[in-house]
């Protein structure tokens, strides 16, 4: 699919936008970071949660049992997703992202194309960019909960929450 072929959800207008995250990931432990909407309620926007061992090498590097490295996640701007980094990160199990969007979301461009906002919310997916402007389901994708999808991230780059009309 192309970019034109998605549509994204996107956040309302008045939602808080949530911050760039950087962290240190640990490959001797299970590590689980959230990016919550700066609000009253610390409002989930995203969960990643990387398995033990699950860092393989950081360009060409291995990556040892007692070895961490620093991740940034960067929130789509307006909308539900994130870029993934640093680029040359290679992992040996993959994580596993959650998006949560029942508070903030705005189906309104998906309703339009969908002809109703169950039908879009329904089709919603993880989509992973393969190359630029070219994307596919990421691997798992699928309802992980009320207003909840999660997939696997198998490689750093850019995640977008969207749907293909029919």
């Amino acid at each position: 699919m192309t970019t034109d072929d998605l549509v994204v959800l996107e956040l309302q207008g008045a939602a808080p936008a949530p911050a760039v995250a950087t962290f240190v990931v640990p490959n001797d432990r299970a590590t689980v970071r959230t990016i919550r909407h700066p609000d009253a309620f610390n409002t989930l926007y995203l969960e990643l949660r990387f398995p033990a061992g699950s860092l393989g090498s950081l360009d060409g590097t291995t990556i040892g049992p007692t070895d961490s490295v620093e991740v940034t996640v960067q929130p789509l701007a307006g909308g539900y997703g994130f870029t993934l980094s640093p680029s040359g990160l290679v992992f040996t199990a993959a994580p596993t992202a959650l998006l949560a969007f029942g508070r903030y979301a705005d189906p309104s461009a998906g309703s339009a194309a969908f002809g109703d906002t169950d039908a879009y919310l329904d089709a919603l997916q993880l989509w992973a960019e393969v190359t630029p402007d070219r994307w596919t389901i990421a691997r798992g994708s699928g309802p992980a909960g009320v207003d909840e999808v999660r997939a696997s991230v198998d490689v750093p780059g850019i995640y977008v929450l969207a749907a293909v009309p029919r």
